[in-house]
């Protein structure tokens, strides 16, 4: 699937007039993908790819479910393809001039003017601009590893004098170039290792592309990009919302494990924000056994809640939200309206309906739902009357509740699992469209 995935990418850019270079890593593509897609266009091309990536027709059964300004240049892309209950992705990262911490290392045009096709039909740089480019990144990053020394050795191997051009760009002794060069030939991954600190500490020190000016304008465009990120987050809050039996368990545990390559980690908060896990043991088995508490002790149970979840929102959620997270949260206080016997509440306590609007919202909710005899069948905690009363009002809330997909988890699993993702990969194509617009 990420193999017609990364061919309808490269026409989509050859349709749209887009030149182009497959950066690195592309040994095996199209046939085996195992990380991004690092590539390169023009400044003008840059400027059209979150427009023309965000259409729904840009990839034939895929959508453009995040978009992540890293660096002043470079964005990273996330296409999702629903297959069956799975979800195929393809994480393009795309480059002009390529930039890290502000400072200007390869211009776009000078990778563009040599590229060359590659004998899998795609574009990709000249060997030695290849070479600089991998280059930089590895000791820009202080990881060199076993693979990275042997792709710059076949670069090295295939232009040798324009390859150690490029390193007596950046180290002017030229016998520190020269061990470099040695180190790479050798495959001596102990060389690097020693000598990483000062490999990065030159690299940095070395004669910059860019003058002053250039750079203090690099610098305002960055902050610009970081403003964006904390107005326009790119990680998701998702509330799994229904009765005992209706599923939220395996639909969560679904929605973390398949939507994880859409962000950059993911975190699961039980009913409330709170640091560390919820103890199997303080879960409730019977909840509908319990006695309610009286009015006195509820009321000042719900204002705990919204102590809880004004503060954790602030400390946790939005924090990681920031940070590019999955946010899925197993309940939600609106469960307690729904629900007051789960939560000992009086049936007719009026004051967790009324201060709901003080709860900050996810953006998204999913309502499970399923027949009254299925919930009691899977968990035979409740009695079918609570059932009939509990399916109810989850579909009130679902139809109250702005952003809420109902998922019907009275299907095969299979379908259900299908579904909820679907749901939340619809949810982020349409928002990521709204990000991009609004960012201009």
């Amino acid at each position: 699937m990420r193999r017609q995935m990364f061919l309808d990418f490269c026409a989509l850019l050859e349709r749209n007039r887009i030149r182009y270079v497959i950066l690195s890593g592309y040994t095996e593509y199209p046939d085996k993908i195992a990380s991004d897609i690092d590539f390169m266009v023009d400044e003008s091309a840059f400027a059209r790819l979150p427009m023309l990536f965000s259409s729904p027709d840009a990839l034939p059964g895929a959508r453009l479910v995040q978009f992540l300004r890293h660096e002043t240049t470079a964005c990273y892309f996330v296409f999702a393809r629903p297959v069956r209950e799975r979800i195929a992705y393809l994480h393009p990262d795309a480059s002009s001039s390529y930039r890290r911490r502000g400072r200007l290392w390869l211009d776009s045009e000078d990778v563009l003017s040599t590229r060359r096709m590659s004998p899998s039909g795609f574009w990709i740089p000249a060997a030695e601009r290849e070479f600089e480019y991998y280059f930089v990144k590895r000791i820009d990053k202080g990881s060199v590893e076993e693979g990275h020394v042997r792709q710059l050795g076949l670069l090295l191997a295939e232009e040798p004098p324009a390859c150690a051009a490029v390193l007596a760009r950046y180290y002017t002794r030229p016998e520190w170039a020269a061990q470099i060069a040695r180190a790479i030939r050798d495959h001596d991954i102990a060389w690097f290792e020693e000598h990483i600190g000062k490999l990065r500490s030159d690299l940095r020190a070395s004669r910059p592309r860019e003058g002053l000016i250039a750079r203090a304008l690099a610098g305002l465009r960055d902050l610009q990009r970081m403003a964006n990120r904390i107005f326009h987050p790119s990680g998701l809050v998702v509330a799994v919302l229904g009765p005992d039996g209706s599923g939220k368990t395996t639909v969560i545990e679904h929605l973390e494990r398949e939507l994880a390559p859409a962000f950059r980690r993911t975190r699961r908060f039980h009913l409330r924000p709170h640091r560390g896990a919820v103890a199997a043991a303080n879960r409730v088995t019977n909840p509908h056994d319990q006695n309610p508490r009286g009015y006195a002790a509820s009321a000042l149970k719900i204002m705990l809640f919204l102590a809880y979840y004004g503060i954790g929102w602030v400390t946790l959620v939005l924090p990681a939200k920031l940070r590019s997270t999955l946010i899925v949260f197993d309940r939600y206080y609106h469960d307690m309206p729904v629900d007051p016997l789960r939560y000992r509440l009086p049936e007719t306590f009026g004051l967790v309906r009324t201060l709901a609007p003080m709860v900050p919202r996810p953006d998204l909710w999913l309502i499970l739902a399923a027949p009254p005899e299925q919930l009691v069948s899977r968990k035979g905690e409740i009695t079918l009357e609570a059932a009939h009363r509990l399916s109810a009002g989850y579909r009130r809330l679902a139809d109250l509740l702005s952003a809420a997909m109902p998922i019907d988890s009275g299907a095969p699993m299979s379908e259900t699992l299908r579904n909820a993702a679907s749901a939340v990969c619809e949810f982020m194509a349409t928002r990521t469209a709204q990000r991009i617009q609004d960012m201009g």
